[in-house]
Formats: C-alpha cells, structure tokens, sequence
C-alpha cells in the first residue's frame, strides 16, 4: 500500500482520572445555535508554520494534515485565537495545530493484539471504543473509533483509531471510552485549530442552504450545484463508471485517470461505491475479507479500507464531493441481514465521515430486494452513526423519490430513466422538487454520451430547479455557469416563457434564466422588474458568453437566440 506523507504530528495521549450568503449564514446560526459550523465570518489568514512535535512517553495520537500543503497549519496575522472559536483569545492554544475542515487522526494502541482476519475476541465486533470530543464551543461530539490492524493495511494488530472532523478554530479535547480493551480506555488529548484547509474545502462540507432548502451551500455559505458523471461512457475502460473507482480491479493509474478525467471536466461531484458485487459487469468493490463471491461480513480487508482512505483523500484535495454509496445494485444486498449492513455502516462512518468532502448514500435501486422498511431502518441507523452530520439519502429506480418526509433523507435522490427526454427529466424534476424542501439530485437520464440529447437534458434538470445532477454530457459548461447565475436564489417559473419553446429559472425580478432547448425566439414576462436588465447569451456546447446589452424591466420581452442549436439566456440586474 502506498503510505501518507511524512506529515504526523503526535502528542501524548495520557490516562483520565476516572472520577443570500448573509442570510444563509444568520439561519444557518439560528438554526445550528453555533457560528463555529457555519463558517459565515471571515478569516484574517496569515503565513503557514509547520508543526511537527513529538512529546515522549504514552500512547501516541496523530493528526494528518490532509491540505496540498500537507503538514502546514495557517495561523492568523498575530498568531491569536480565530475569533470564530468562541474561545477567549487570551487563552492559549495547546497540541498539535490542525487546520479548519481537517481531519484529526487519533492512534491507540490496544493492550492487546487481534487477528483482524479470524479468530477470537473479533476486534470488528468485539472491541468497543468512542472518544468524548469537546469542541471550542463547548459542544460535546460522541465519536466512534475503528480498528485498523497494524496501521498500515496489515489486518493483524493492536492499531485502533478515531477520526475527528475539525470544523471550528480554537481549542479542542477528547476522552475515550471502551469497555473491551483497557488500553483504549480513557486516553486524553488536545488539538489546536488554526488557519484553513487548502482548495474548495477550506470553506467547509456541504450542507443545505436554510434559507434555499432546495439547494447546497459550502459551510460559509458559498451555493454549490453538485455535478457528477458517473456514467460516462464517453470515457475510455477500465474509467466509463466512477462507482467502480475503489474497486479491486482497477489500478492507482486508473482511478488517478479517472479522479483527473472529472477534474478536466469541471465536476465537482464523484459517486463511489463501498460495496458492489455485479454492478457494472462484475467490476466489484469487497470491503469485507475475501472477494466478491466468496466473503466473510464480520471482517473488513484493512489493505482495502486504507486504499480508500488514501483516495478519498485525493478526491478532497482535488475540490471534489466523495458521494459514498454503501450498496450496489445488482449484487443481491438487499436480503443480507440488517445486522451485516449495519456493520459496514458503522464502520464506514467511522472511517470516512470525518473527512469535509463526504456524503453518503444508503443504496442504488434500493427497490431490488430492499423493503421500505429495511430502507428506513438502515437508514435511521445511518444517520444514527453520523456524527458529524453528513448529508444523507437513497436512490431509487426510474420514478420519484420514495422517502421525501423522512427525516434522515436530507436530500432527495432520483433518476429519471437513461432513455428518458429532456422534456422528461424536465417535468420528473419539477414534480420531485415539489415533494419536499429538500435539494434534489437528479441523478440518472443517461449513460454518459458525449452528445447533443445528454447535454440538453442535464440542462433540462438544472432548469427545473435540481440542486445536482450526476450524469450528462458538455458538463464543464453547465459548471462554468452555476458560477455567474444566481441559481440558488431562483425557482422554477416555465410560466413567465410566454411564447417559444423554453426551461425558465427565476427570481421574479431581479434575475432569469432561460434554456431555450431549440434556440430560435422566445417572450419572457418581466413584469415584476424594473429598470434596466443586462443580458447575458451563454452557449453550452463551448461556455462562451456574448453581451447581448439591455432591457427593460416592466413588461414582456422578446429575446432571439444569436446562433442555431440550444442557448441560454441569463437577464440579471444591473
């Protein structure tokens, strides 16, 4: 296995005594109690110091700084507290520095050694252990740890770890607990957040923008449309199905290809499964000890789990979402006991929740042999093992999505059928965003053509008001305009489109967009406007942009494509 950058700063763990973006941002406060996971106040960033410090004696604990500067920690101006701790900044700042959306990594060594592979006592599920972690704030996380062998990907050890996701500056602490192993029981220790995460993360994970709970916001408030194309047979083998990209099949080369072919496409977004045994042909991803056909669900492959760890940071440091999908379709998941799917649950909360990038979905086509009450009940305890609140749900066959009232469903997931037209995956949007207040990704409506037909309906989903979409074709272009248009402030309006042929996104005067899937002329109610309007001509088979001067508010409006083929037509105030 290729092993982490020499960037591990450790400390002592010793034994416990046993006795719009502001708008966003304030509901997001009202709303979470704490300004810490919001993210909404600036930063005064200074220079990176590196940390590395080893003190003797005791278990070691480490933190991987997983940015692209790896190792480095921003500090601000005059080396003070960052404000949005709510710490006191007179109050020193003590352990390893951390960056903001980092990851904190804790190693214990157990009292003993387990066999990771078989035997007795089972450290899979044998050996309990949770860390107590305090935050600046004074908010308290219950944290689940996991096994981990040797360390590094051997599965016979005394290595067993915790993850914490280090979302606020200031001063941080944890207690563990276990009940089985002495060793890991009441271990200490303490970390300093300071400075930010490196690329897109450094604003924070994903989560629903409260004041649009249609659509995705970065932590401090910066709207995101995800898009994805896990299908892509545009692409060469073995890299046409991002699912596949953790799989035993595939080489470091290739997920590197495919990890840097989303990149190029300007996506944002990346599906992988954590277990899949027929989907795509047979290309199976085995997190349990043995292969596909032949597997023991009580034991997980470490050399396996480190793998994924290693590119689930890459695809982080890359700017991209981890969309974890725990089961695959067309494997014959759906009967295994809840209680073998729920240890891959747990475990791979464990592992992966703490880093910013991930979000997670219980099961593809949970419809073959999954019952809605299996659905709910795996799914609740999903959301149970989620401690750091990462964005949940499931993806269903072609239709509408099954669980919209659901509690631990916080975003909806659909496909709309990979033969389907654009007119279809247009109407199947605007009905499933009707279901609730929710974002909505519609996932599935092709297979990944590089063509004209798949580029319009990716447009047809973003038009009815999607917050994602994970298929398509021309995708850097759509991407490219999710950045200069307002769409998290806008909602579908195909009514004010009063004559032609066009997909309308708006906010009723102050910003408009129009697909118009045949180009050709349209009219467009602007009644509720006023004053002068720019216009803005986006081609989305090559991202360019031509002026296409004023208008006036006030009353309905012609508009004419300037060219042959789809266009979109963007009307903004000034």
């Amino acid at each position: 296995m290729t092993k982490r950058p020499d960037d591990v700063v450790r400390i002592t763990a010793s034994p416990v005594n046993r006795t719009t973006k502001a708008m966003a941002c304030a509901l997001a406060i009202l709303a979470w109690g704490w300004l810490g996971s919001t993210g909404c106040k600036e930063d005064s960033r200074g220079s990176r110091d590196d940390a590395q410090v080893e003190q003797d004696g005791g278990l070691d604990s480490s933190v991987h700084n997983d940015g692209s500067q790896t190792g480095d920690a921003h500090t601000n101006d005059d080396g003070s507290i960052d404000p949005d701790s709510g710490q006191d900044a007179s109050t020193p700042c003590i352990g390893p520095q951390v960056l903001r959306y980092d990851t904190y990594e804790v190693t214990l060594q157990a009292s003993q050694g387990y066999n990771g592979t078989s035997g007795s006592p089972n450290p899979f599920t044998e050996v309990d252990l949770t860390a107590t972690v305090t935050a600046p704030d004074n908010r308290t996380i219950q944290v689940e740890g996991f096994y981990d062998g040797d360390g590094a990907g051997g599965n016979n050890g005394q290595v067993f770890k915790i993850r914490i996701f280090a979302d606020q500056p200031g001063q941080w602490s944890y207690v563990t607990h276990s009940t089985a192993d002495s060793g890991l029981d009441g271990q200490t220790g303490q970390f300093c957040v300071q400075g930010t995460l490196a690329g897109r993360f450094g604003a924070g994970p994903v989560l629903v923008n409260p004041a649009h709970p249609h659509t995705f916001m970065l932590a401090n408030g910066d709207p995101i449309y995800l898009i994805g194309k896990f299908l892509d047979v545009a692409a060469p083998d073995p890299i046409k199905f991002s699912h596949t990209m953790f799989s035993e099949h595939l080489s470091d080369a290739d997920r590197q290809a495919m990890l840097d072919r989303h990149v190029g496409m300007g996506l944002n977004k990346i599906n992988v499964y954590l277990a899949n045994r027929g989907d795509y042909g047979g290309v199976s991803t085995t997190p349990w000890v043995g292969d596909a056909g032949n597997n023991d669900k009580s034991h997980f492959d470490l050399g396996r789990w480190h793998m994924y760890d290693e590119w689930g940071r890459k695809i982080r440091d890359a700017g991209l979402v981890a969309q974890f999908w725990f089961f695959a379709d067309d494997s014959d998941f759906g009967p295994m006991s809840d209680a073998d799917k729920q240890r891959l649950i747990r475990y791979g909360m464990a592992r992966m929740s703490g880093y910013a990038n991930t979000m997670f979905t219980l099961c593809l086509e949970w419809e073959e042999g999954w019952s809605p009450q299996a659905v709910n009940t795996n799914a609740r305890f999903l959301q149970q093992h989620n401690p750091w609140a990462r964005l949940v749900s499931v993806h269903g066959q072609t239709g509408d999505f099954d669980y919209p009232n659901e509690a631990w469903a916080n975003y909806m997931d659909i496909q709309s059928g990979n033969d389907a037209s654009p007119s279809t995956v247009h109407a199947m949007g605007l009905h499933n965003r009707g279901l609730a207040d929710k974002p909505l990704i519609n996932e599935e409506f092709g297979l990944g053509d590089e063509n004209d037909d798949l580029r319009r309906r990716a447009w047809a989903a973003f038009t009815a008001g999607a917050g994602g979409s994970g298929t398509g074709a021309f995708l850097q272009h759509l991407a490219a305009f999710t950045t200069i248009a307002p769409f998290e402030l806008m909602d579908p309006h195909d009514e004010l489109v009063t004559s032609g042929s066009g997909y309308c996104l708006a906010a009723p005067g102050t910003a408009y967009v129009v697909y118009l899937i045949n180009g050709g002329q349209i009219t467009l109610d602007l009644s509720a406007a006023s004053g002068a309007m720019n216009v803005t001509w986006f081609d989305p088979r090559t991202g360019s942009q031509t002026n296409g001067g004023t208008v006036t508010g006030g009353s309905v409006q012609s508009f004419s494509a300037p060219g042959a083929g789809d266009w979109t037509l963007l009307v903004t105030t000034p």
